[in-house]
């Protein structure tokens, strides 16, 4: 018998150190991947910031800003402040530039559904909407939420102000399900997209959309994999790219049979400083940014260092999704040119 209680402590014992030893390589692998501040990257970023109140500030978008083509709002899904923002950039691009059409990350058959709720003069059909948001679950599980559905219902209110030609419309360019042909995702968006522009005559106006995060960088990454803004930009369309990282903030994670989820379905352990998500530098941004917070940074100002780093592009990922490993040759500003930093963020909620 002492034996055996002899063999369970050690047991007990070395599992304890392993686990203690394990989580003490975790603390110093994230500290030494994120780095420091720097001091260099600070003085840059404090001359190129703006905190975002309840409308977007233009101080940091200069007259290149406007020629883009192209904007696009890149988000890791769950987060309720990218709702807010993604709204916001909505009504202010139309505002500044007269922009009308929004491009989407739903498939064709969900966007007309969605067009029909938006054009409605009357009453908000609010089933209909609902079954908008609740079709959105089928692709994206983590967007489909009470906070989708409410800023839908905001912009079909902005849109009771405007004359039909001036309506905001929204084109999605995703695959549709049934759509068995061969090619990524990311590659049928950017046909989807240019035979919209064909078929609506579109060729010149502007675009505004909200995606998940990779479909927005503007260049390949190591893996090789094609995205949407790159094949835009490579086509010879301007694109201007904003991507959203997170600190202290928390994500709606819906039940699914691929991992176990807390029961409110929430989780505060995916943001860009760790544990399970760490973006390379990001603790700059933190410097300059108070909590319950969104603070929008410009990275592609003159004499940028962003423009000769891979700081904040460089993304270590130890649990959902891959890592972000930008080409040998590129630059964060090869990417993109903005970054919101949301801090203390709800996650998103069910829809009621």
């Amino acid at each position: 018998m002492k034996k055996i209680l002899k063999f369970i402590k050690i047991t007990f014992i070395s599992l304890l150190s392993i686990i203690l030893l394990f989580i003490a390589y975790l603390y110093i692998s994230n500290k030494l991947f994120l780095e420091s501040k720097d001091d260099d990257n600070v003085k840059y970023l404090a001359e190129n910031n703006v905190q975002i109140g309840a409308s977007i500030d233009e101080k940091l978008f200069d007259a290149d800003f406007y020629k883009s083509q192209v904007f696009l709002l890149g988000e890791i899904h769950g987060y309720a402040d990218n709702q807010k923002i993604d709204q916001e950039m909505l009504f202010f691009l139309n505002k500044k530039l007269g922009i009308k059409y929004y491009i989407a990350e739903m498939d064709s058959l969900t966007a007309k559904k969605l067009n029909a709720f938006l054009f409605l003069e009357k009453e908000k059909n609010k089933v209909a909407l609902r079954e908008v948001v609740e079709s959105i679950k089928r692709r994206i599980p983590q967007q489909s939420s009470q906070e989708l559905f409410d800023k839908w219902s905001a912009v079909h209110d902005y849109n009771q102000n405007l004359a039909d030609s001036l309506k905001i419309t929204v084109i999605g360019i995703d695959k549709n399900f049934d759509d068995e042909s061969k090619g990524s995702r990311d590659e049928a968006m950017v046909a989807n997209f240019k035979n919209a522009i064909k078929k609506m005559h579109l060729e010149n106006e502007k675009f505004y959309g909200l995606f998940g995060y990779f479909h927005t960088l503007q260049k390949k990454t190591e893996s090789g994999r094609a995205t949407f803004a790159a094949g835009l930009k490579d086509s010879g369309v301007k694109v201007t790219s904003f991507v959203s990282y997170t600190i202290d903030s928390e994500m709606y994670l819906p039940k699914n049979p691929q991992f176990p989820t807390p029961k409110d379905e929430k989780v505060n352990w995916i943001n860009a400083d760790g544990p399970l998500m760490l973006v390379k530098g990001i603790n700059d941004l933190k410097e300059l940014s108070k909590p319950e917070s969104i603070t929008l940074f410009k990275l592609d100002s003159k004499n940028s260092p962003y423009s000769k780093s891979q700081n904040l592009i460089t993304v270590k990922s130890r649990a959902f999704g891959e890592n972000i490993v930008p080409l040998k040759d590129a630059s964060a500003t090869d990417y993109f040119q903005y970054v919101f930093l949301l801090r203390n963020s709800k996650a998103l909620t069910k829809l009621k």
